[in-house]
């Protein structure tokens, strides 16, 4: 493993990715969009814009992406305050554990800034990270490479230098597609994913201490 580890945010630091699914699901019943969760689970990993740009169109919807994007954000930060994510099974003992070895940690999500600082201070792991990249740093969505490329940045190093933690497919596609190495870690709650294009795959968080 290489000393510049970035971490993906849901489904391999917290156990957020079924709370994701079940509001994308609310807001598909409250706009009537006929799709169920097994469409909602290739869906994981991308960002809001492309995300709803395919529902819009998968859906034939005659609403804008803007504005099928700010009703999911609505009724997403209507139900926040009932919301508690866990993290994810011995994440918190990584961290420690990788912060004693001098490693360098960065969290590179889809999710909002907003919704990144109010999980990560919820869950007492925000002081972990150097560099924190969210959906709004970047113009595409994985499994495009952007954000990995952009951590990068942030250290002026070449992407062979760094390791990424990823439990979708989506989210393999682009750490490969950034030329960086990838661990899947292999969440059951984050549906069906393939991890099969990463170096190396594990079944617990405890696998990396």
């Amino acid at each position: 493993m290489t000393n510049h580890i970035i971490f993906d945010m849901d489904g391999v630091l917290l156990d957020s990715e079924p709370m994701h699914q079940q509001l994308i699901y609310e807001t598909f019943q409250e706009k009537g969009i006929p799709f169920d969760k097994f469409y909602i689970e290739t869906l994981t990993g991308m960002s809001a814009y492309p995300m709803w740009e395919k529902v819009k169109h998968d859906a034939a919807r005659t609403e804008t992406v803007e504005e099928l994007m700010q009703f999911h954000r609505d009724y997403f930060f209507k139900r926040l305050p009932e919301i508690q994510v866990p993290l994810v099974p011995y994440v918190k003992e990584v961290l420690e554990k990788f912060k004693a070895q001098g490693k360098h940690l960065s969290l590179a999500s889809s999710s909002p800034r907003k919704l990144i600082n109010i999980f990560t201070q919820q869950t007492g792991i925000d002081s972990y990270f150097e560099v924190i990249m969210s959906g709004d740093d970047v113009q595409y969505s994985k499994p495009n490479p952007e954000i990995f490329l952009k951590v990068a940045q942030c250290y002026n190093l070449p992407p062979a230098q760094f390791t990424v933690i990823e439990d979708s497919t989506n989210g393999i596609k682009a750490a490969k597609n950034a030329r960086m190495q990838c661990i899947g870690f292999d969440n059951p709650l984050s549906g069906g994913q393939d991890l099969s294009a990463a170096n190396k795959r594990i079944q617990t968080m405890k696998e990396l201490l």
